[in-house]
């Protein structure tokens, strides 16, 4: 009867240690597809990262071309204005000071 006894517990035995052997193995798996899947995310946020560093210079160029001087005194003479002389300048004359 001891015997039995002792071959049930060796069977306990290497049945917790492949148990235990198990769920090492399993959580390295699980870790790895963890991590694969956080390295997927993180290259896909520099992706997007890099878009939109490209989309930023992009809109700065637009940016610094539409407010060029040479492009503002193209929308002035477009809407007939010139250069400020001063010809045009009228001065206002008041009598007592007071503008009365």
């Amino acid at each position: 009867m001891l015997g039995k006894r002792g071959s049930w517990e060796a069977v306990a035995g290497f049945l917790a240690l492949g148990l235990l052997i198990a769920a090492l193995a399993f959580l390295y798996l699980w870790q790895g597809t963890v991590l694969a899947r956080l390295r997927a995310e993180e290259a896909r946020l520099l992706l997007a990262i890099q878009e939109l560093q490209g989309e930023k210079l992009f809109w700065e160029h637009k940016l610094r071309e539409a407010y060029s001087p040479e492009t503002l005194s193209e929308r002035a003479r477009a809407l007939g204005m010139a250069p400020f002389d001063l010809s045009r300048i009228r001065y206002l004359e008041l009598r007592d000071g007071t503008g009365g």
